[in-house]
């Protein structure tokens, strides 16, 4: 029996654990927790949710790891692999945005710059190590960033120390408040999905 085609949304946050769970580099995390309750009215079934346990600038491994096992073992294959459609999104902290505001690219570094963000450019370095982006016509990559907004000064000192910052109780707010919109896109990268295996 032919299965149906993959279409699916590998949705993963990137951050850091413990004490730096809160703090305003973690965003991406944040806000996966602000978006899970409502996935499950807006998204057909087919989509995982996955937080990264890792340090920021080491999110590459296990996230791609992880995204490995998915494609192999938890989710319906088609026997025909070029009518498959999966998209890895990635939620991360936004520096140069505005704090709550939802910040959307599709691709890699070769589209749009990563904008000097670690955890996005180690991400990439173990895609590329596995073959899987570029190489796999299958995948789509999706970055949703979230605003944490920048300190006055460009110091990597005074950086550091402000996103390695706990959130206040407004910025939270603001992130909350953006989960929404966020939802809406993944709505929307799940529709086009959709599209993408019934032209297969």
């Amino acid at each position: 029996m032919i299965q149906p085609p993959l279409r699916s949304l590998f949705i993963a946050s990137i951050g850091n654990p413990g004490r730096y769970r809160n703090t305003r580099h973690s965003a991406g995390h944040i806000l996966l927790d602000a978006i899970t309750p409502l996935l499950q009215n807006r998204l057909p079934p087919g989509y995982k949710t996955w937080q990264s346990p890792s340090l920021m600038n080491d999110s590459g491994k296990k996230l791609v790891r992880e995204l490995e096992a998915y494609k192999r073992f938890g989710s319906i294959r088609s026997v025909d692999a070029d009518s498959n459609a999966l998209t890895l999104v990635i939620l991360h902290d936004e520096l140069e945005k505005p704090l709550g505001k939802i910040n959307v690219k599709r691709g890699g570094p070769e589209k749009l710059s990563l904008r000097g963000h670690n955890g996005l450019k180690d991400i990439f370095k173990w895609l590329e190590k596995k073959k899987m982006y570029p190489h796999d016509q299958t995948l789509s990559i999706l970055r949703i960033g979230v605003g944490i907004g920048r300190p006055g000064s460009r110091n990597s000192d005074d950086v550091a120390k402000y996103v390695l910052t706990p959130m206040e109780p407004k910025e939270l707010d603001a992130v909350n408040r953006a989960a929404r919109f966020a939802v809406d896109v993944l709505a929307e990268e799940a529709e086009r999905l959709e599209t993408h295996v019934e032209s297969a």
